[in-house]
């Protein structure tokens, strides 16, 4: 690949990302107005939303069992310019994502108290965050709605549609919180609670806005009667790629889950400190996510027209552009460290858990552009198991494995708990490298 084939390629990745990074810079914003607002409210109700908010992003990876396939199918027939199958994979993703939707939602209102009872946190914490969790959980099947929606636009080359939306619904979430939290006006004051439903609110007024605009979009010929009537073969397909998808996206956040309840033994500070220092590297996580959309977009379209090089000069061009980002937000992210956590909060116990948990994960994101390139150039291709037996093995052996022992066996601070966060950033990353390297995924037929 000569120097004019890769700056083609990147600008195509920064096509595509953009507007997704956009989005996700909006929903960032959302999660940090949120956190701002609660933290007003006090420790405890940071705490317990910061708990919700893990069991919440359990719940949102579960639409990579959907989305998964989604990606691939639309992503490689619009590739090989079959409309009648890109739109039965379209319809069948969609109502996969109702009929889950639905189930969770319901299932997770009702078992929201034995949820927050895992983590084993102080009372006041638990009833707080199962206020929060029993509430927000409500909109589960709206954003799996608007999730799916999402994934068919991206795979097609389409990010814009769904970042106006998703933007549009950050800005109404972030003028209601407030609002629902302190009272306004008629409204009363419901503080974590009236976070929770400002989100629910917001949510159900893009879900509306997606849904119109996808079944309404001629290109697609998407019809609502064909999507409520069950394709059980279109089906199969989806959740045979999108089952590792799903498996790959559930085990980080479910380790995330067990991660924090062991931060939880260290004290309600480290609780608070982690929820205030991850909303800082979701920063990095938003360019992340742009470009895991657009080189899996990219590689299942190259893949889909037999040009396998374009999917390699795709992979190759990824990796140098989020190296050449990582690098210079990870300096500006630990010099800075202690000045982000104190945007949050002056409690000093608070800000040293949370400045030591930046340093640490910073230093070790160099490997998420692997884990990033890799795992989109996977997914794009349809070979979606290697991602997820290297996240297993990174999350479970590495990150919780490393934290449990450091924190039960030889009672270590919560710097060695963050340090096997980025232990297994580390194994993800090698591990998928060597894997791709083999170059089966060039081969996958979806």
């Amino acid at each position: 690949m000569d120097i004019k084939e890769e700056v083609s390629i990147v600008r195509k990745i920064i096509r595509l990302s953009l507007p997704v990074m956009l989005g996700e810079i909006m929903f960032s914003i959302l999660n940090f107005a949120d956190r701002f607002f609660i933290a007003k409210l006090g420790i405890d109700e940071s705490a317990g939303a910061s708990l919700s908010s893990t069991v919440l992003w359990v719940l949102l990876t579960v639409s990579a069992l959907i989305t998964g396939g989604a990606v691939a199918l639309v992503a490689r027939k619009t590739g090989e310019n079959d409309t009648a199958e890109r739109s039965r994979s379209a319809e069948q993703s969609l109502l996969l994502a109702l009929v889950l939707g639905l189930f969770l939602g319901i299932a997770g209102h009702y078992a929201s108290g034995g949820i927050m009872a895992f983590y084993n946190a102080t009372a006041e914490v638990e009833r707080l965050g199962t206020v929060y969790l029993a509430t927000i959980i409500l909109g589960y099947p709206m954003v799996m709605l608007a999730h799916t929606s999402a994934a068919v636009f991206q795979a097609s080359g389409d990010t814009r549609t769904p970042m106006k939306i998703f933007v549009g619904m950050s800005v109404l979430n972030m003028i209601l919180d407030p609002m629902m939290i302190f009272g306004f006006w008629k409204i009363p004051a419901m503080g974590v609670q009236g976070a929770a439903l400002a989100t629910v609110i917001a949510e159900a007024v893009a879900c509306t806005i997606m849904l119109i605009t996808i079944y309404s979009h001629k290109e697609f010929g998407l019809s609502v009667l064909r999507t409520l009537i069950p394709n059980f073969s279109m089906i199969k397909r989806i959740l045979r790629i999108g089952g590792w998808s799903g498996l790959n996206s559930l085990s980080r956040p479910l380790s995330a889950i067990v991660l924090q309840r062991i931060i939880t033994f260290h004290g309600t500070a480290c609780v608070a400190g982690f929820s205030f220092g991850i909303q800082w590297i979701s920063i990095i996580f938003i360019f992340m996510q742009g470009m895991r959309i657009s080189i899996s977009s990219l590689v299942g379209q190259f893949l889909g027209k037999g040009d396998i090089k374009g999917a390699e000069d795709t992979t190759k061009a990824g990796l140098q552009f989020g190296y050449a980002f990582v690098s210079v937000v990870a300096v500006v992210g630990i010099i800075f460290s202690g000045e982000a956590i104190s945007v949050f909060t002056t409690d000093e116990s608070v800000v040293r858990a949370g400045q030591g948990y930046l340093i640490i994960i910073f230093m070790g994101m160099f490997f998420d552009v692997l884990m990033t390139v890799y795992s989109a150039s996977f997914n794009g291709a349809g070979n979606t198991a290697p991602p997820t037996i290297a996240a297993f093995f990174a999350n479970w052996v590495g990150k919780i494995g490393f934290a449990m022992i450091t924190t039960y066996v030889f009672g270590l601070g919560i710097n060695w708990v963050w340090a096997g966060i980025s232990l297994s950033m580390v194994i993800e990353g090698l591990g998928l490298a060597y894997w791709h390297k083999k170059g089966y995924w060039k081969l996958k037929k979806v």
